[in-house]
C-alpha cells in the first residue's frame, strides 16, 4: 500500500530505503555521498516521531521552503567518514524544486552522526516552511528560506 503525498510515491510500512526521493535529488545525492542513506536516530525519536507522523521518517522532510508553490525537499543524510569519530557522518542537505529540477544547497557543514538529530517541517504562514532541526533532549534551530538566502536561528 502507497500514500501520494506532493509528487511522491511512498510505501506506508516506511523503511528509509524503501523511500521514493525525486530521481533529480536522488542523483545529486549518489554525486555526492557514495554509500548514504537516511540518517539514523534513536529507537525513542523514530518512534514519538512515527506517532505524530506515522507515515514519515524523522530524517526527511517536504514542504515549500522558497515559497514558489513547488516542491521541496530536506533530507539528513549518513554516509561514510573515516576521518570522523565513528566512521559515519551526517549532512543537512536542502534541494528547491522549480517543477522541473531540483537545486541542492548544502546547510551544514559533515558532522559525526548523533542518533539524537532528527529534522522535522515547520509550517510559517505567508512565507516559505522551514526545516527543523532538533537533538532530542538538548534543542535546535531552524532553517529558513528568505529574500533569496538561506538563515539558521535558534529554535523558538
Amino acid at each position: 500500500m502507497s500514500a501520494i503525498l506532493l509528487g511522491l510515491v511512498v510505501p506506508l510500512t516506511l523503511a528509509a530505503q524503501d523511500i521514493a526521493l525525486p530521481d533529480d535529488v536522488r542523483r545529486q545525492i549518489d554525486a555526492a555521498h557514495a554509500g548514504w542513506k537516511l540518517a539514523a536516530v534513536m529507537p525513542e525519536v523514530e518512534s514519538e516521531i512515527r506517532q505524530r507522523t506515522p507515515s514519515w521518517p524523522p530524517n526527511l522532510i517536504v514542504g515549500d521552503f522558497d515559497g514558489n508553490k513547488q516542491t521541496d525537499v530536506a533530507v539528513l543524510v549518513e554516509y561514510p567518514a573515516p576521518a570522523l569519530p565513528g566512521g559515519r557522518a551526517v549532512q543537512l542537505l536542502a534541494f528547491l524544486g522549480n517543477g522541473t529540477a531540483f537545486t541542492k544547497f548544502v546547510l551544514e557543514p559533515p558532522a559525526p552522526l548523533d542518533p539524537r538529530q532528527f529534522l522535522h517541517l515547520i509550517r510559517e504562514r505567508g512565507a516559505g516552511d522551514a526545516i527543523g532541526v532538533e537533538y532530542e533532549a538538548i534543542g535546535g534551530h531552524a532553517w529558513s528560506y528568505r529574500n533569496g538566502k538561506w538563515q539558521s536561528n535558534p529554535a523558538q
